[in-house]
C-alpha cells in the first residue's frame, strides 16, 4: 500500500503503545522496493520535531525513500547510558525491539528493500543510532550520528555482528555531548566515549587497512564560526565506509538547521553543509552487499 504525505501510526511493542510518524512520498513506485530511513529525535523532542527541523521529507520525496520519525517513551531513548534519572533507561524500555517491530510492520504495508534500511539521529537519538548499529548490524546498512557518540557502558560490549557503514557528525565545541567524551549535558545524564574512540571502534570492526583520506569542506558561511574537517575510511569489510565530519567550533546543533536555542547554551550551527542532504548521500552509496 502506498499513500502520500506523513501519517501518525501506533503499534504495541514491549507491552507499551508506541507511535511513529511515517512519510511516504506521493511518487513512490509501489512495484519497486524502497529504502527505509529512520530519523531519531533528541532528548525532550518528538518525531514531529525532528521531522520539522531535519527536512528529510523533501529529500525523501526527491530520492524515493520512506522516512520514519519514531517517538520515544517519555521523550528519551534508551540509548545505553543506563541513567537512573531517565525513565526509559531506568525502566529498560526496549527501544531496539520497538525498532525491529517498526521495520516488520512497515514492511507489511510497503515494499521495503531489506538491503537499504538506515538509521540517523540527533543527540540522544544519535547515541541510540550508535546502539542500533551495534545491536542490529544485520538489519541496518548504515547509520549516521549527529552530536552523539557511543554510550560508555556499551563500549566494553561493542560487538556488531557484521560491518556497518557509519557517518559521524560532531561539533568540537559541543557543550551537551562532548566531542572529547565524558558527562552528557554536564552531569547526571550518563557518559559517552570520545568521538575519536567511537570512530576507532567502528574502523576496527569494519576492518580498514588503508590510511584514511582527509580534507576540509569549503567555508560557505564565514560568519558561522565553524569549519568542517573530514576524514574518510574506504573499502572496509563488506565495502563499508566510515566518514567523520569534525566541525571545528560547532556546537550541539544540526548543521544547516535552526539555531533552536541561543549560542550561549548550545553553541554555533554550521552552515557549510546540510546534514540531511549529506546523510542521504552517504546512505545512498551504502546498501548492504
Amino acid at each position: 500500500m502506498v499513500s502520500g504525505g506523513t501519517a501518525l501510526h501506533t503499534l504495541e511493542a514491549g507491552g507499551l503503545l508506541r507511535s511513529y510518524r511515517l512519510h511516504v512520498p506521493d511518487t513512490l513506485n509501489a512495484e519497486k522496493a524502497a529504502p527505509l530511513v529512520f530519523v531519531f529525535h533528541g532528548s525532550g523532542d518528538s518525531g514531529y520535531g525532528v521531522e520539522s527541523f531535519s527536512r528529510f521529507d523533501e529529500i525523501a520525496d526527491r530520492e524515493g525513500f520512506i522516512a520514519v520519525y519514531p517517538d520515544s517513551e517519555s521523550k528519551n531513548w534508551n540509548d545505553g547510558r543506563e541513567v537512573s534519572g531517565i525513565r526509559s533507561q531506568r525502566d529498560k524500555v526496549d527501544d531496539v525491539g520497538f525498532t525491529g517491530d517498526m521495520i516488520a510492520t512497515i514492511s507489511k504495508a510497503h515494499k521495503i528493500d531489506p538491503k537499504r534500511i538506515y538509521a540517523a539521529g540527533f543527540s540522544n537519538g544519535a547515541i541510540f543510532a550508535q546502539l542500533l548499529g551495534a545491536q542490529m548490524a544485520a538489519q541496518f546498512a548504515a547509520i549516521a550520528a549527529v552530536s552523539g557518540g557511543i554510550a560508555e557502558p556499551l563500549a566494553p560490549k561493542f560487538n556488531p555482528s557484521v560491518p556497518v557503514s557509519v557517518f559521524i557528525i560532531h561539533g568540537t565545541k559541543d557543550p551537551m555531548v562532548p566531542y572529547a567524551g565524558g558527562d552528557v549535558d554536564y552531569h547526571d545524564n550518563g557518559r559517552i566515549i570520545s568521538t575519536v574512540d567511537t570512530v576507532k571502534m567502528w574502523t576496527q570492526r569494519d576492518g580498514f587497512t588503508a590510511k584514511p583520506e582527509t580534507g576540509t569542506l569549503a567555508d560557505l558561511d564565514p560568519d558561522d564560526h565553524c569549519r568542517v574537517q573530514w576524514t574518510r575510511w574506504m573499502k572496509g569489510k563488506m565495502d563499508t565506509e566510515v566518514l567523520l565530519f569534525a566541525i571545528e567550533g560547532g556546537g550541539h546543533t544540526w548543521p544547516g538547521g535552526p539555531q533552536f536555542l541561543p549560542v550561549s547554551i548550545i553553541g554555533h550551527v554550521c552552515r557549510d553543509f546540510d546534514a540531511a542532504e549529506a546523510i542521504s548521500d552517504f546512505f545512498k552509496k551504502h546498501p548492504k552487499p
